[in-house]
């Protein structure tokens, strides 16, 4: 009995040494990387969050069955045809940069792909579909044409399908882009991300990736405070799959002009890398890319999100010298194709 006691003891003094280390070295990460602003948006599908009363732009709400999002039309439009605009997996619009592009002079919409009224709730199983009611919308805006496409992230994956799709589209901005489809980012109900003609389409599962690389990734970082690195974790997806080149997004049936914007140190995933497979496999792709920068080009690399906290990657110097120099690129992309 006094042996089973001294067993106890021990585990227990273990268990407090090391839940007492896990609490110092959160403490130190959350000095050395900070905490969640408290003022980003957390909920995209809140409309409420969005500033709709911008000087020399009118904006409207669209409700036209599953094309869900703003119309943002400047007062004094400059150019010919619209920026349809795609966020990525955090589920959000791209208001801002529609924003940015409308008082530009440019006739922009920021759109939905998940979340809404008559869309999927989460990210998985979208019908690619979808983008024909935004067509039908477009179809009633004086000077439609043409039709540009920005996207990032998960957008651009979504997009790159689109155009495969959709000859109306002219032309891609894509930033951090995809060169496969990956799964749906709904692990309860696990699918593609994507369907057509009411199939899935195929993708590279996520959720196969080695139990040794997620943790290493993802579970341990997150049980410290560390910064979580999903490039790993979508990498040994890549690798585990026997059957990846079936899974690539069919770029070769794209006519749109493609423009990629990539970090060569993108910690989401290996974005740089990817851009290089769709320019192998299109020549109409250009490939603009950033040294010392990440997934997204501001900040220091590490995103602190509520619950957890990101390594997109870059540096603050190298994040912002690729946000300017790719703003001129697309700028220049964007009037060599909409200009009167």
């Amino acid at each position: 009995m006094k042996k089973i006691k001294n067993i106890l003891l021990i585990i227990l003094c273990i268990v407090l040494v090391v839940t007492g280390t896990v609490f110092c070295i959160n403490k130190y990460n959350d000095n050395k990387y900070g905490k969640p602003d408290p003022e980003q948006i957390t909920d995209y599908t809140d409309l409420n969050q969005y500033h709709t009363n911008i000087e020399d732009v009118d904006v409207e709400y669209v409700d036209r069955g599953t094309f869900q999002g703003f119309h943002l039309s400047p007062k004094n439009r400059q150019y010919k045809g619209i920026i349809i605009c795609y966020g990525g997996s955090e589920g959000s619009p791209a208001f801002d940069v529609a924003e940015q592009y409308a008082r530009e002079g440019y006739e922009t919409l920021a759109v939905f792909m998940f979340g809404m009224k008559n869309q999927q709730k989460t990210l998985t199983k979208i019908p690619l579909e979808q983008f024909e009611d935004v067509l039908r919308y477009t179809d009633e805006i004086e000077e439609s044409y043409p039709i540009t496409v920005w996207a990032a992230s998960k957008g651009s994956e979504y997009a790159l399908y689109l155009a495969s799709k959709y000859d109306e589209i002219s032309n891609l901005i894509l930033v951090a882009p995809s060169a496969y489809s990956f799964s749906g980012l709904d692990f309860e109900n696990p699918g593609a991300s994507w369907t057509w003609e009411n199939e899935e389409v195929p993708c590279i599962d996520i959720q196969k990736t080695p139990v040794s690389v997620t943790f290493k990734s993802m579970v341990f970082p997150m049980i410290v405070g560390e910064p979580v690195s999903f490039r790993e974790i979508y990498e040994a997806a890549i690798n585990a799959d026997s059957d990846k080149d079936d899974k690539l997004i069919p770029v070769q049936d794209i006519k749109a002009d493609i423009l990629l914007i990539a970090g060569t140190d993108d910690q989401m995933w290996g974005s740089y890398e990817m851009a290089g497979i769709i320019k192998e496999i299109n020549d109409n792709a250009k490939i603009c890319s950033y040294e010392n920068a990440g997934h997204v080009f501001k900040g220091n690399g590490i995103s602190n999100q509520p619950g957890m906290r990101m390594r997109l990657g870059g540096t603050e110097e190298g994040n912002k010298a690729a946000a300017e120099q790719s703003e001129k690129e697309i700028n220049d992309f964007l009037k060599k194709h909409h200009s009167k």
